[in-house]
């Protein structure tokens, strides 16, 4: 009962996951291509897969819906293969992971995760953990406006001048694409009057400085909430505010503590909130048990982790004392009283 209790949780996960991605790409694609945007913005071997997959559904099942499109066929490794064929969708998604091959690794992780589920095989603590962190890390990726790419539609030149002409400042580019001049003739000199100076050659112009990759954000949906908006917001009774900021932590650590890279971590915000008369009166009106639990495994692995305690130990530790429930408990704890 405890393994088909850990899929059903897996199988929540792994849809609320996949039906995200979708609309993100669909909704990318669509606001790239226009109504166009299957047969132009899904590269063409794929889009025939899944159109077959598609139609063979629907020779099975005559009542198929027709609201459905080519993206409600595609898996986790098709979206991401329809990703990395757009840089404007990759950028967005790149800060899920060090560079692209490793994107694509935790696309198949997912999608080895949904085979299991599929087929009723059983689904590990690992397995669920890596949903839950998953899923963080995609909400706070993408509550972000997608960052904007630059299109080249000037004609073709070598690779080398494109790219020289591209990173220049508008000034430089005009310059850098108009044909030289020719030199300006000396004027006469005036009888009586001294020769004039000859003019200074002018300095090269210096080669435009590659332009700096931009930082991967890991962006919130609320600013990040500071030591005194909290000290407030515990004077006033405002739960919503508390909360964020417990959840902004919360999701800031818990990375970390399935990693072991817990020993530099602080907890400020737990800190002023677990002593306040706040969190004594809203203790169970609220359901805040949650939230001391995973503070709790969070000191006992700070702990564990200073002792000389190995990762995989750590790991063991946190299964053996349910954290992915502790996680899973505190999603929907957040999810009726924060908003993101």
């Amino acid at each position: 009962m405890a393994k088909l209790d850990a899929n059903l949780d897996a199988c929540q996960l792994s849809s609320d996951l996949l039906l995200r991605l979708r609309k993100i790409v669909r909704e990318s694609l669509r606001s790239t291509h226009g109504s166009n945007w299957e047969e132009t913005g899904i590269p063409g071997e794929l889009r025939e897969f899944l159109t077959q997959r598609q139609a063979r559904e629907a020779s099975i099942n005559w009542n198929l819906s027709d609201s459905v499109d080519a993206l409600d066929f595609a898996g986790f490794v098709n979206l991401y293969d329809i990703i990395a064929a757009a840089p404007h969708l990759l950028q967005r998604f790149l800060p899920l992971a060090p560079d692209a091959h490793m994107l694509r690794i935790r696309f198949l992780e997912l999608d080895t995760i949904l085979n299991r589920i599929a087929y009723a095989r059983p689904i590990s603590e690992s397995d669920l953990g890596f949903l839950v962190s998953f899923e963080e890390r995609l909400k706070r990726t993408t509550s972000a406006p997608p960052p904007a790419v630059a299109t080249d539609d000037a004609p073709r030149a070598p690779r080398e001048r494109v790219e020289r002409v591209e990173r220049a400042e508008p000034a430089e580019r005009a310059e850098a694409a108009a044909p030289p001049r020719a030199p300006a003739a000396a004027p006469k000199p005036t009888a009586g009057a001294a020769p004039p100076e000859p003019a200074a050659e002018p300095a090269p112009a210096p080669e435009p400085s590659p332009a700096p990759e931009p930082a991967a954000a890991v962006p919130t949906a609320a600013p990040t909430l500071g030591p005194k908006e909290i000290e407030a917001a515990l004077k006033r009774g405002d739960s919503a505010v508390i909360l964020t900021a417990i959840y902004q932590e919360v999701t800031s650590l818990a990375d970390g503590l399935w990693n072991g890279s817990v020993v530099s971590m602080q907890t400020r915000t737990w800190e002023s909130v677990r002593e306040s008369p706040w969190y004594r009166n809203q203790f169970v009106k609220l359901g805040l048990k949650p939230i001391s639990d995973f503070f709790g495994l969070f000191e006992a692995a700070k702990e564990k982790m200073q002792a000389g305690t190995s990762r995989n130990e750590l790991q063991e530790f946190l299964k053996e004392h349910s954290f992915v429930q502790v996680l899973l408990a505190l999603k929907e704890l957040f999810r009726h009283h924060v908003r993101r």
